[in-house]
């Protein structure tokens, strides 16, 4: 199981201006299985993923994700799980200005430990799978939107990652 929702709600807020952004929900995720959100705006789509991906904390419920309950993790051993475990692909983006398309795409590789000159490759080859070599070399800014969004696809791919948690992929 790589993702296991149990009864997992999110409220944003308390009292009278308490707006439950997510829940209950459950839901498991296996091994290999595509799973699509699909809902209007403000339906919880991005809460949903996030605290999948452990970027957010349930108000309510229990999430386990690649085997780990991530509100037990320390902030060091959350930050490895989301480095090794989980991709994601953030409705901004998120790529980092002053590092180059294969700069930000090696970036959670070198967190790891691998070596620079190892994540460079394995950055360069899941550019290469974006149709994005060509441009290894441009900052996000010297990038169009369509391409800095396959660059961050390329960072949610690289390395060995079972999940990829894209927010808004089109």
């Amino acid at each position: 199981m790589l993702v296991r929702l149990q009864g997992v709600t999110r409220v944003h807020g308390e009292g009278e201006r308490a707006v439950r952004a997510l829940g209950p929900v459950d839901l498991e995720v296996e091994a290999g299985e595509l799973v699509a959100i699909m809902g209007p705006s403000g339906s919880g789509k991005t809460t949903l993923l996030q605290i999948a991906g452990a970027l957010d904390r349930p108000t309510e419920g229990r999430v386990l994700v690649a085997g780990s309950d991530p509100t037990q993790l320390s902030a060091a051993e959350r930050a490895a799980l989301l480095r090794n475990a989980l991709g994601f692909v953030f409705q901004d983006l998120n790529l980092l200005p002053g590092l180059t398309a294969a700069e930000n795409v090696a970036l959670p590789l070198e967190l790891d430990g691998t070596s620079v000159r190892a994540a460079r490759e394995a950055g360069g080859r899941a550019l290469a799978a974006v149709g994005l070599e060509h441009l290894s070399d441009r900052f996000p800014d010297d990038l169009s939107g369509g391409e800095q969004q396959r660059g961050a696809i390329a960072r949610a791919v690289v390395g060995t990652r079972r999940q990829k948690h894209p927010d808004e992929p089109t």
